[in-house]
């Protein structure tokens, strides 16, 4: 039994949130000599998606998530901070 059917996958858990985040470098980025960075951030349950070119994007779209939970800014500024780099 592989770990997602251990936790059961398909049912949604009321108090949490999953996140997939995909980063690249911009082709055209490499062509020309300087790194530019993208990426996407998707919230699992919902299939809901962003785009970012900053990862301060990324931590807002999470932002939005924790507070439906009534995360408070002191519990979560620390996630943020990491994202933000």
């Amino acid at each position: 039994m592989d770990e997602y059917a251990a936790v059961g996958i398909g049912s949604i858990q009321p108090n949490t949130h999953s996140f997939v985040v995909k980063v690249w470098l911009n082709d055209h980025a490499q062509r020309s000599g300087r790194a530019a960075w993208r990426g996407r951030i998707t919230h699992v349950p919902s299939g809901q998606c962003r785009y970012f070119t900053k990862t301060a994007d990324a931590g807002d779209f999470i932002t939005a998530y924790l507070r439906q939970l009534g995360a408070k800014p002191t519990l979560w500024s620390r996630a943020l901070r990491w994202v933000r780099g």
